[in-house]
């Protein structure tokens, strides 16, 4: 089974679907359609991911991976992933995600 997440960067005018699968030794695979060079070098260099880069904010994949990459600060794509890997392993609620819809951030006018 697989867990999917769209990130819509409606800034850049782009959008991503993350897909993240579970092995039975609770390694994750991430993949992505995306005509974006710079999520795509991110999604490239992450490799397999433990349960580990999904939870350790200082040393996980990650985020050490976004660092290093040309990615833009403020792309979702890193948060994307970890939705996606958080339903995936059973962290965050699949049907609560999925009742939702979505996230957002608002640019709201002065």
């Amino acid at each position: 089974m697989t867990s999917k997440v769209k990130v819509n960067m409606r800034v850049c005018d782009k959008t991503h679907l993350i897909e993240v699968e579970m092995s039975p030794e609770m390694e994750f695979t991430v993949r992505a359609e995306t005509d974006c060079k710079n999520v795509r070098e991110f999604i490239d260099k992450l490799g397999t991911l433990t349960m580990s880069d999904l939870t350790d904010k200082k040393e996980g994949r990650v985020w050490v991976c976004f660092r290093n990459v040309s990615m833009s600060p403020n792309c979702l794509v890193p948060a994307a992933v970890l939705d996606a890997a958080w339903m995936e392993a059973g962290m965050l609620s699949k049907n609560r995600a999925q009742a939702c819809g979505f996230k957002s951030i608002e640019y709201p006018k002065d």
